[in-house]
């Protein structure tokens, strides 16, 4: 192979790198973009007020569960349901 043609396949590698650079560096761009706006996405659904229904459900399981620790008199029963009842309510 001749020096010129070595240096045409040089300067093509070179070429063929710095669009690879190029593409990653976008494509790197855009993956941060979707992430950033999926979690402003979720960061909105916690946001958003919840239903009324769903507020009440939890609060019927809430009383049900309490009824059966004390039904059950056990520490551990009521141990797990004072817990539940100061879990975070959103997921």
């Amino acid at each position: 192979m001749t020096s010129f043609a070595s240096i045409l396949i040089g300067q093509a590698r070179e070429e063929i790198q710095a669009v690879n650079d190029w593409l990653s560096v976008e494509l790197a761009r855009e993956r941060n973009a979707r992430i950033l706006a999926e979690a402003e996405e979720r960061r909105l659904v916690r946001l958003a007020p919840r239903k009324p229904v769903w507020t009440a459900l939890r609060a019927r399981v809430a009383r049900k569960m309490f009824q059966v620790a004390v039904a059950l008199e056990k520490e551990e029963t009521w141990r797990a349901v004072w817990e539940r009842l100061e879990a975070p309510r959103h997921p």
